[in-house]
């Protein structure tokens, strides 16, 4: 059976970007006297799937997909507008530019010495992370979580890019949260590594290769073969697309997975890391 259009609204656009995109679609939708069944279907999706978008559980990833439902709505870009504007309200701007490269990527590999990498986090993790920041108030606190955890699903769906995490062992040693969240972080690491998409080394801190502590770095291979590098910075990062640097990046990745633990050794590093917090 077809929804009623009056269902009352009952989102609230202030919890969450994801939420904000959730509210104007519905209430566009609304507008036109639409149900959530009939948008499904111009644009091959249920009205489930619909409702879960509306209700702010997820703010879409695909750019063609918000495109797709601004012309169904026939609202001129308006919705568009607003998809741009959440996809960018949890994130720093400058960070903007490296989200649209990962939605392209096939291949991610990143290396991180400080802390868990943003894409493997969990809740509990990320807002210790950001609660850190000096001057953060709860409301962007609240807003920076979303857009990390919203980020997340794109290792999801059915063909998600392949991920190659490296991490330096004082990751799983550092107290971000307190033992509780360490503990749940860590469990959280050993699930992720059980995909068949994500691989997660460990370098111990025993090695003796320097070539990635200047700060953690992300590559990425696009649909089109292009390589492009994030390079993190305090404050603020930095997205490379030149050839000679993306190239003295990929060498600087090599060098630092050379010495990190093979991929079973890395899992029995992390659960042993999650004993200790457990004690």
């Amino acid at each position: 059976m077809e929804e009623q259009v009056a269902r009352p609204q009952t989102t609230n656009p202030e919890s969450s970007p994801a939420a904000r995109f959730g509210y104007e679609l519905r209430r566009l939708r609304m507008e036109v006297r639409m149900t959530q069944s009939q948008l499904g279907r111009k644009l091959g999706y249920t009205g489930a799937a619909m409702g879960a978008i509306e209700r702010g559980l997820r703010l879409p990833q695909q750019r063609e997909l918000v495109e797709q439902c601004d012309e169904a709505l026939g609202v001129n870009g308006t919705l568009i507008q607003v998809w741009e504007q959440c996809r960018m309200d949890g994130n720093q701007r400058w960070f903007y530019p490296w989200l649209e490269v990962e939605q392209q990527a096939v291949t991610l590999r990143a290396w991180q010495p400080t802390l868990v990498l943003g894409l493997l986090q969990t809740e509990d993790y990320a807002r210790a992370v950001f609660r850190g920041e000096p001057g953060s108030t709860n409301d962007q606190i609240d807003k920076s979580v979303a857009a990390r955890l919203e980020r997340q699903t794109l290792l999801e769906g059915e063909n998600p890019p392949m991920l190659w995490a490296v991490l330096d062992e004082g990751v799983l040693q550092r107290p971000v949260g307190g033992p509780t969240v360490m503990r749940g972080q860590l469990a959280h690491l050993l699930d992720l590594a059980e995909r068949p998409r994500i691989t997660i080394q460990i370098v111990p801190v025993t090695a003796a290769c320097t070539a990635g502590l200047g700060g953690g770095f992300f590559l990425a291979q696009l649909r089109d073969g292009r390589e492009v590098a994030y390079l993190e910075s305090a404050g603020r990062g930095q997205v490379v697309a030149q050839t000679k640097e993306v190239r003295g990046i990929q060498a600087r990745y090599e060098a630092v997975r050379a010495s990190a633990l093979p991929r079973e050794g890395s899992l029995k590093m992390i659960k042993e890391g999650m004993e200790r917090w457990t004690a």
